[in-house]
């Protein structure tokens, strides 16, 4: 059941992601063939203003074009990275079960000191990697 959420997960970011991508690049081009038809008009235009109000439209079409894209490209780098946290779950998981494993067979380590340092692997494995650490523990690394 969890592969198969896995998986669904995976196509889904994959997907998202993919569909972000061409869109992004369709808003580039879009910009770009507006800006280029643009120029026309103000290369051939008779009058001082036709030029500056073509070369404007251009510049702006160019922009919006050039936002949109940009929106479309931060949402496949948000896609992306949730396309790699669900790499990186089972990636973590599975270390923390070698620890188990090396904590449980040939660690070395006396019983007292094993049930204290399996305790506190307990406790890091169902403690919320979202919530702020209590006052009498010092702040992760990544804080």
């Amino acid at each position: 059941m969890t592969h198969t959420r896995l998986e669904h997960y995976h196509e889904t970011a994959l997907g998202q992601a993919q569909q972000s991508f061409r869109s992004a690049q369709r808003a580039m081009w879009i910009g770009f063939v507006l800006l280029a038809a643009f120029v026309v008009p103000a290369v051939r235009a008779s009058t001082t203003a036709g030029s500056i109000v073509a070369g404007g439209l251009g510049a702006v079409s160019a922009a919006l074009a050039g936002y949109v894209s940009r929106t479309f490209v931060k949402s496949q780098e948000a896609a992306a990275s949730h396309f790699r946290a669900s790499f990186d779950q089972p990636l973590a998981f599975s270390r923390i079960l070698a620890a188990e494993r090396w904590l449980l067979q040939d660690s070395g380590m006396d019983q007292a000191k094993r049930s204290e340092v399996l305790g506190a692997l307990v406790l890091a494995k169902a403690a919320d990697p979202e919530a702020p650490p209590s006052e009498d523990e010092p702040p992760s690394p990544s804080a």
